[in-house]
């Protein structure tokens, strides 16, 4: 016979849980900078031409936020 093994019933998360998930701009920016340089490298052609021009853009708009 199997046992089964009960597990604690889930309580509805608290609402600072939803504040942990927030990240700055510069954060969400950098991160998808990041994951675009990794998809442009593994896409077909066409994902990864238009991984390049978001990914530019991304950079383009980065560095300026970073200078002002």
């Amino acid at each position: 016979m199997s046992v089964v093994i009960p597990f604690p019933k889930r309580t509805a998360p608290a609402i600072a849980v939803a504040d942990e998930c927030e990240i700055d701009i510069f954060s969400a920016v950098d991160l998808a900078i990041r994951d675009l340089r990794e998809i442009s490298e593994i896409a077909n052609e066409v994902g990864r031409a238009r991984a390049r021009e978001c990914l530019a853009m991304l950079e383009n708009a980065y560095a300026v936020a970073l200078e002002g």
